[in-house]
């Protein structure tokens, strides 16, 4: 939030609500909040500037910005924790124990909240941190932090390696970690900047940089209140999603490839009725579980949004330092 500006120094620019101090008849100093006319330099006690302030303000401040909760990055890391015990024993079935004990976080929720830290650092700074170098650490960091969750062979030879060049890989790793960028992307065009950012990092492939772009994508549009029909349509550029899940169910197998998993995964989105029915529709699959539902969950959480019961649910199955990195208010 700004800090308290006095008004003998500066009043505001813009037309809209601020938080005042001002003094009372008795003198004492009380705060309250008031519509600001930058035009007409008045201070009303609402927007409809009914009724004008006639008392002395001092001092003016901001509006704390509203919360606004990480759906995508919470909706990645539930599809990640309820896809965990179905990765190796395949389901065909949306009838399932969505919080199994035995279930847990994965490499999706690793290398997610580390890419969702690393943007938020780069963005927070305007820009003057490096955000390549962000993801290198933030990523290297916590996989060094969390050595045993399944990485990819390669990936794995990466965050331990000395180098830092890509390795040329179209894995859906880059797709799976991406929720960040649609959940702080201010347009489309910088959501898919971010994406591309988060892939080239290790997967620089074109079919890499697809995946993490395309799941960008879905993500702000869903946050932008675009309607479902739209959002498909949008995604059409990037893989053909001419297939209900039904005629690819029996016969769909274990795939780690983007072009394998996005455009499963997105169907699965947009097959669904709600959050939940989406991540019981991606393990439904099979093949690759937790990726699966990571991906249909950051864009089914940015669409639907996520109950409060169930990302507090989650929490439970995450250590103390990986949940004071997401928390919920």
């Amino acid at each position: 939030m700004k800090n308290w500006i006095s008004v003998s120094k500066e009043v505001p620019s813009e037309s809209k609500i601020y938080n005042i101090t001002y003094k009372s008849t008795s003198g004492r100093r009380r705060s309250d909040s008031a519509f600001y006319n930058s035009q007409r330099k008045i201070w009303y006690w609402d927007e409809e500037e009914e009724k004008e302030v006639a008392r002395e303000i001092v001092a003016w401040a901001s509006l704390p910005a509203p919360y606004n909760p990480p759906y995508p990055i919470y909706g990645a890391i539930i599809g990640d924790i309820v896809g965990s015990v179905y990765e190796f024993h395949n389901i065909k079935t949306k009838k399932f124990e969505f919080w199994n004990p035995k279930a847990c976080f994965t490499d999706d929720t690793v290398m997610t909240i580390a890419v969702y830290e690393a943007m938020d650092m780069h963005i927070k700074s305007n820009g003057s941190l490096d955000l390549k170098s962000l993801l290198v650490n933030k990523m290297r960091s916590y996989g060094k932090k969390y050595p045993y969750c399944s990485y990819g062979m390669r990936f794995n030879m990466w965050l331990n390696g000395d180098y830092e060049e890509p390795y040329n890989s179209f894995g859906n790793g880059s797709a799976m970690r991406v929720s960040a960028a649609g959940f702080f992307a201010e347009t489309l065009d910088e959501a898919r900047q971010l994406a591309r950012a988060s892939a080239e990092v290790t997967h620089n492939h074109p079919e890499g940089i697809k995946g993490a772009e395309s799941v960008a994508t879905g993500i702000y549009l869903a946050l932008s209140g675009v309607e479902k029909k739209a959002i498909a349509e949008s995604l059409t550029d990037y893989w053909s999603l001419n297939f209900s899940l039904d005629e690819i169910r029996s016969d769909y197998e274990f795939d780690e490839t983007c072009q394998g998993t996005v455009p499963q995964a997105i169907v699965a989105f947009l097959e669904s009725t709600d959050f939940e029915d989406a991540i019981r529709n991606a393990v439904s699959l099979g093949g690759d579980s937790d990726t699966l539902a990571a991906i249909t969950g950051s864009i089914a959480g940015a669409y639907y949004g996520i109950p409060d019961d169930m990302i507090l649910r989650a929490f439970q199955y995450l250590d103390e330092y990986l949940s004071s990195k997401i928390e919920f208010y």
